[in-house]
């Protein structure tokens, strides 16, 4: 059956909001590299199907986006069939969780603009919102992946775990494979997981992590208090501090808290602000809980902007 259009809506974002800064975004998203095409001002990927049976049985439809009138993101699905309105509902809202269109940086936006060091930034990424894994099992799997491994590794066996065991569309000539969900991963042996994990303490480890990650359920992990979700994320084998903290940030879109002491925090906080820079503590008590933006907003920008870095005082 020849996909078609089956769906379409005008999805409203948070203002402000642009457009084009997303695309940006995700012309820069290193993990997701590939799996996504973007040609006259539109995005298309796949999503699996929201009927859990029929993507496990191999249903995806594509999401097309595009810039709408209204400030917001208009919507084309394709697929094989009708969507009920409850399937188009959940398309709407997983599409709008994928761009960050929701997110509320009007908090952020306020700390940042008394922020000296911002304004350089701001004026090239005001209107960014986060762009996310497309699905938590994406995150959960790439980030259980990066742990003693390199990103590059990590996105290699995803992509090839999206290849082999995705459910795909075809959409113009060109096949579109969506990730499986974390009860198709958690459901592999660790022999199958092999094939993607590199050694069989990984193949393990990702099993693991991705049935505990299913069980706690994605609708209580984006509505239960952060502190909350951050605990029961690091009680379950093999997630550590770096892994759920990236987990609410990248996957969840939980701005609350990051692992500022990392490196790759430290050097965009040196970037940013010179050196020496001001120390985690005094970011998280400027920025509270929006310092989860003010992380994704500074190392994207900073890859955008040739802004001099500021001399020591």
């Amino acid at each position: 059956m020849t996909p078609t259009v089956v769906h379409r809506a005008v999805l409203e974002a948070a203002q402000p909001y642009e457009f084009a800064l997303s695309v940006r975004a995700l012309e820069g998203f290193a993990p997701m590299a590939g799996e996504h095409r973007v040609a006259g001002g539109v995005v298309r990927r796949a999503f699996a199907h929201p009927d859990f049976t029929k993507a496990a049985a191999g249903a995806a439809l594509v999401a097309e986006v595009g810039e709408a009138e209204s400030g917001g993101v208009r919507l084309a699905v394709f697929a094989e069939s009708a969507l009920t309105f409850g399937e188009a509902t959940a398309v709407e809202r997983t599409v709008s969780e994928w761009l960050g269109l929701r997110d509320d940086l009007r908090g952020f936006h306020a700390v940042a603009d008394a922020d000296p060091a911002m304004a350089p930034l701001l004026r090239v990424a005001r209107g960014l919102h986060q762009v996310r894994f497309p699905s938590l099992a994406e995150a959960t799997v790439y980030f259980t992946l990066t742990q003693r491994s390199t990103q590059w590794f990590a996105g290699a066996r995803r992509r090839r775990m999206a290849a082999d065991l995705g459910p795909s569309l075809v959409v113009d000539d060109v096949v579109y494979r969506a990730f499986p969900a974390l009860e198709v991963v958690a459901a592999l042996p660790d022999e199958r997981l092999l094939a993607y994990t590199g050694n069989p303490q990984r193949a393990t480890r990702v099993r693991e992590v991705a049935a505990g990650v299913a069980q706690l359920g994605e609708r209580w992990l984006r509505a239960a208090p952060y502190c909350d979700v951050r605990q029961a994320l690091l009680a379950l084998p093999g997630v550590g501090t770096f892994t759920a903290e990236a987990l609410l940030l990248r996957g969840l879109g939980r701005a609350d808290e990051v692992p500022l002491e990392m490196r790759q925090f430290r050097l965009a906080a040196e970037q940013l602000y010179g050196t020496p820079a001001p120390s985690p503590a005094d970011l998280r008590a400027r920025y509270g809980p929006h310092i989860g933006w003010w992380s994704y907003v500074t190392r994207t920008a900073l890859t955008w902007t040739q802004a001099p870095v500021p001399t020591p005082v």
